[in-house]
């Protein structure tokens, strides 16, 4: 009988704690209305791109969330007006053909690197790239946006775009 009553108690302690680690969880990322797991899709920053007249691009991008068995690819680089069109883009292969010196790794463990089709960007690493677009800007406001391989511009309720200003 002795041995029931500790079998109830663990049964019950294991619940009690699955439950309040599940309700927990789900209160610090965005409640009960659905599931989040950050290890599931890439995500990417784009805090300090910097854009200057002569139409050179320092895109400062780090990867924030994501799996960490592999790489986040980024597919296309947009330079956009605020109204969304497009001024310049760099597509898979441009990317995927970025010469080394053009790109600066914060860390030298798991460094973002070219691909055959994107450039690559481990979970952790923050690098500067550096893309040249063939014609000078006009002063203003300009959108930077990345797009994941899976066509994705955004996650987690975060766009992977940066506003910057061109004086």
């Amino acid at each position: 009988m002795e041995m029931e009553k500790i079998t109830i108690l663990a049964l019950l302690g294991l619940i009690i704690a699955t439950g309040v680690t599940f309700g927990l969880y789900q209160i610090n990322f965005q409640g009960f209305g659905h599931l989040t797991n950050y290890s599931k899709t890439p995500a990417y920053s784009l805090a300090g791109t910097r854009l200057y007249e002569n139409g050179t691009l320092f895109l400062q991008i780090a990867r924030t969330a994501g799996p960490d068995t592999y790489g986040g690819f980024i597919v296309l680089v947009q330079v956009l007006y605020p109204n969304g069109t497009v001024v310049y883009q760099w597509n898979a292969s441009q990317l995927a053909h970025i010469p080394k010196s053009h790109i600066h790794n914060e860390f030298s463990l798991h460094p973002v690197t070219t691909t055959p089709f994107a450039l690559e960007v481990p979970l952790g690493q923050n690098a500067t790239v550096i893309l040249q677009i063939p014609f000078h800007l006009k002063p203003g406001y300009y959108i930077v946006r990345v797009y994941d391989v899976d066509g994705s511009y955004q996650a987690y309720g975060v766009k992977f775009q940066v506003e910057v200003y061109v004086s």
